[in-house]
């Protein structure tokens, strides 16, 4: 009698203490996910934009529209510069005698779920690349990170080996850490990067379309709120 009457005590308990474990495990795991999104979320608006830049993009000859780049020149300078200055094509000509300007350039890999890659200048199918500075230079800092769709990065082949080519993920991409320099992201024109990723990508990267950069330049800061 007594141990059925211990049995029945202890049940109400049991199940308290079930409840109260179950709470504690929703709170800590929604917690943990909040905190996550937060330590995400400052990671893409701690960078301040220091300058806008604009590629037009052409596929198979027909106008898609513009993607609007914000460039972190306060956090990899070096590398902004670069970008900055191959958009806007002052520089003149690169060794080949070719000009250090994106303008005229492909998209020659373009991942489906992963990346829209372009920038050689020189060769125009992703076996080429040269800086403003003269060949190559080296990583900055990794500072910056493939946290989102639309982060923008040098494309490179090693370390310390960065050009003209870069690239636009279009998925967050957080295994690329610490091997290519992120310089910026896309503020504008998110839609138009998923057209090319829709209507050019394939799995292997090769495009099934002729993706072009039909004209590239900056944007003046007292032309940012036009945009």
């Amino acid at each position: 009698m007594s141990k059925e009457m211990s049995f029945r005590v202890q049940k109400p308990r049991f199940i308290l203490l079930l409840v109260a474990l179950t709470i504690f495990l929703i709170f800590f795991a929604l917690s943990h996910t909040r905190h996550k999104q937060e330590e995400e979320q400052q990671v893409i608006e701690d960078y301040q934009v220091t300058h806008r830049v604009f590629l037009d993009i052409d596929i198979e000859g027909q106008r898609l529209g513009r993607i609007v780049i914000g460039l972190y020149g306060n956090v990899v300078p070096k590398t902004v510069e670069n970008f900055r200055a191959l958009c806007t094509g002052e520089n003149g000509k690169a060794s080949n005698g070719k000009p250090l300007h994106y303008k005229g350039t492909q998209f020659h890999r373009i991942v489906s779920g992963f990346v829209v890659q372009g920038g050689d200048i020189i060769h125009d199918d992703g076996k080429g690349s040269e800086s403003i500075y003269g060949g190559a230079f080296p990583d900055e800092n990794f500072k910056a990170k493939h946290s989102h769709a639309g982060v923008v990065a040098m494309g490179n082949t090693g370390p310390d080996s960065n050009g003209s080519q870069f690239f636009i993920t279009t998925v967050k991409a957080t295994w690329l850490e610490g091997e290519h320099v992120v310089f910026g992201k896309v503020i504008q024109g998110m839609d138009n990067l998923f057209a090319i990723e829709g209507g050019a990508g394939t799995y292997s990267g090769k495009p099934r379309k002729k993706v072009v950069i039909a004209d590239s330049g900056e944007i003046p800061k007292d032309k940012w709120d036009e945009e």
